[in-house]
């Protein structure tokens, strides 16, 4: 696979979760924790796990839980590529650990897709955990390394992007349970989108500023 194959598929693989997920939304009738009746999807009150469901708050078989699997396994291989590609203007040993620890968060994306919510909450959450713990040490070590001369525009957007992550990693361990109420529901659920999205985006700002060099 040469370098522009490479380039292609992490941009194909980040893009089709961001677009793939929008429709999932625009499709989704299966209520949500503390609204099960509902025909729609609520932005500050579905997880975007609720997309990958089998079975929805309704009772009911959800037709497009496949979808949602694929597109997030793709994302997780698209994440392995990001790192595989940005890593390749780096001189440093401590690449190869960058590298594995991007394995490791692209194998747990792939494991929370595999593992839906209804299915297996703890194994889900448990990688879940996995994803996000790894891919923030993947990014903090990738931001260590990168010649920030070079690359001032991706240093910058590395900042953001860990600082982001630093923030919901510590949402996730310490803030509210869902179960506490809509207020903690609410919270956790703007938290998630907010981050998954702001993840995908900046990292194909980075992406572009570093391939353009």
């Amino acid at each position: 696979m040469n370098k522009l194959n490479i380039k292609n598929l992490t941009l194909f693989f980040f893009w089709q979760y961001i677009v793939t997920t929008l429709i999932l939304m625009a499709l989704y009738t299966g209520g949500n924790r503390y609204a099960p009746e509902l025909t729609y999807f609520v932005l500050d009150q579905n997880y975007l796990s609720d997309l990958g469901r089998t079975i929805n708050f309704a009772g009911k078989q959800n037709s497009y839980s496949i979808f949602y699997a694929i597109t997030l396994s793709l994302v997780g291989i698209g994440i392995f590529l990001f790192f595989l590609q940005v890593t390749r203007t780096i001189n440093n040993k401590f690449k190869h650990l960058v590298i594995l620890l991007a394995l490791i968060s692209s194998l747990s994306y792939i494991g929370i897709a595999l593992y839906p919510v209804d299915q297996d909450i703890a194994t889900h959450v448990k990688f879940g955990r996995i994803a996000f713990f790894s891919f923030f040490f993947t990014s903090v070590i990738f931001h260590i390394l990168i010649d920030k001369k070079k690359h001032p525009k991706s240093n910058k957007l590395l900042f953001v992007l860990n600082s982001l992550l630093f923030g919901y990693l510590v949402l996730m361990l310490f803030g509210p349970s869902s179960s506490q109420g809509v207020w903690a529901l609410q919270l956790k659920t703007i938290a998630q989108k907010m981050m998954v999205y702001s993840q995908l985006f900046l990292c194909l700002l980075i992406f572009k500023d570093i391939n353009s060099k």
